[in-house]
Formats: C-alpha cells, sequence, structure tokens
C-alpha cells in the first residue's frame, strides 16, 4: 500500500509532466505557424527550448530515483508498534512476574541453589526492564524516522506544487509567439526554484538519516552489551534430585 503523501506526490509529478508537454506542444505548433517576415524570432527561441528542455531533465532525474525508492513511514510506523507491544511490552511484564515478592520459590524452598537463584533473579529483572527501555528506544527512533520521511515527501510535494504553477502560467502566456520567450523564462525560474527545494530537502533527510543510524547503531551497540553481561547464576538451579547420591540444591520449606 502506498503511503498517502508519497501518493499525492506521485498525482503532481504525473500532472506536471503532462503540463510540460502541453508546454512543448504548444510552443512547437505556434513555431509551425510563424511567417517570413518573424522568421528572426525562432532561433532566440529554439535555444531558450533547448537550454529549459536541460532544466526539465535535470529536474526528472532528480525526482524519478526518489520514486524508485520512496521509504515506507506507514510500516516504520507499524514496525515501532511491534518492537513497543511485542518486545517492550512483554519484557516489562516478565520484570514484573519474576519479582522476589511474586515468586513462590522465594519462600517454599531454600538450599544452595535456593540463594542462588534469589541472588540472580533482581539482576535478571532489570536485564529485562533494559530490553523493555531499549525496545521503547527503537520505536521512538523508528518514528522518528516515519517522521522525517513524511515531512520529505510533503516538500517533495511542494515543490512539483511549484514547478506545475509555474507551467501553468507559462502555457498562458505563451499565447503568441512574441510571448514564447517569457514563457519560457517563467517556467525555467519555476523549474530552478523547484530543483533548489527538492535538494534541499534531500539534503536534510540525508542528514536525519546519518543522525538516526548513528541512534541506532548505540542501540545496537547497547543490546550486544546486555546480551554479554546478562546474570547467570555458577549454582546447578536444576539439582533437585534426592537419588544422585549428593544432597539436593533445592530444600523445601517445611
Amino acid at each position: 500500500m502506498t503511503n498517502t503523501l508519497v501518493a499525492q506526490a506521485s498525482d503532481k509529478s504525473n500532472d506536471l509532466n503532462e503540463k510540460i508537454q502541453d508546454f512543448f506542444n504548444k510552443v512547437n505548433d505556434l513555431m509551425s505557424w510563424v511567417p517570413d517576415f518573424l522568421s528572426y524570432l525562432i532561433e532566440p527561441i529554439k535555444q531558450g527550448m533547448q537550454a529549459l528542455a536541460q532544466k526539465v531533465q535535470e529536474f526528472w532525474d532528480r525526482i524519478t530515483q526518489l520514486f524508485e525508492q520512496p521509504g515506507d513511514s506507514d510500516k516504520l510506523r507499524e514496525t515501532s508498534d511491534k518492537w513497543a507491544t511485542e518486545v517492550g511490552d512483554k519484557a516489562g511484564e516478565i520484570a514484573g512476574d519474576i519479582n522476589l515478592q511474586k515468586l513462590k520459590a522465594n519462600v517454599e524452598w531454600t538450599g544452595k541453589a535456593a540463594e542462588a537463584y534469589k541472588a540472580l533473579v533482581p539482576a535478571q529483572g532489570d536485564g529485562l526492564s533494559s530490553v523493555k527501555l531499549m525496545a521503547m528506544q527503537i520505536r521512538t527512533s523508528l518514528n522518528s524516522l516515519a517522521s522525517a520521511l513524511d515531512a520529505f515527501w510533503l516538500a517533495i510535494g511542494v515543490a512539483l506544487g511549484v514547478f506545475v504553477v509555474g507551467a501553468v502560467g507559462a502555457i498562458a502566456a505563451a499565447c503568441t509567439v512574441v510571448g514564447i520567450p517569457a514563457a519560457i523564462g517563467a517556467i525555467a525560474t519555476a523549474a530552478g526554484v523547484s530543483i533548489g527545494l527538492v535538494t534541499t530537502a534531500i539534503i536534510s533527510m540525508n542528514s536525519f538519516t546519518t543522525t538516526i543510524e548513528t541512534e541506532q547503531t548505540a542501540i545496537k551497540q547497547k543490546i550486544t552489551d546486555l546480551g554479554d553481561k546478562w546474570s547467570r547464576s555458577d549454582q546447578d538451579l536444576s539439582d533437585g534430585s534426592v537419588s544422585d547420591g549428593d544432597g539436593s540444591d533445592w530444600k523445601a520449606n517445611q
């Protein structure tokens, strides 16, 4: 499913393409009717149209690649919600469930394993709380990226809209051969402004994604460190046997 802002920008892009083609067609049609005594006007117009064609191509070169890799802010938000609900909330629930005050093992068993277990549980609860915190940080990071992506496509939509307005005005101005040079100037100006807006949007987005990449690298390192430091006991917490020749590390309280 295409994001709404991307779809809107795509519609404006199609509209712009039609308007530019209308302008070129109108100019070509007018030039085909130029009488001999006005033939001196043709060459400057041809040069202006060639320069305009290059400017328009520069614009489309920048825009086309964006539509090939538009990103998906809706998917980013969906993924961020999953990190919160399926990782963060679940880790928080487990951390609460293994609280010593809620564990029967804390009051119903004694022995070496029981004591080791009591010492281990708080640290693992803290670890699970850290998992929740990191999941929430990932959610925030992904949501920030989604918002930046929406802002980017909103800016692209504005750039396309500016060009459309310029093209419409140029079509209206190109009603006579004498008016064509001014019309070319108008649409070329609109193209230049739009290219500037697109370039600014791209630079801003690249800068933001660099910040997000640094942020997510730091989160990834925290996850790695948590795995390396996960609290483990050096006692055999599974030894509940009373028939293996040694005393059990667990003893039930009477």
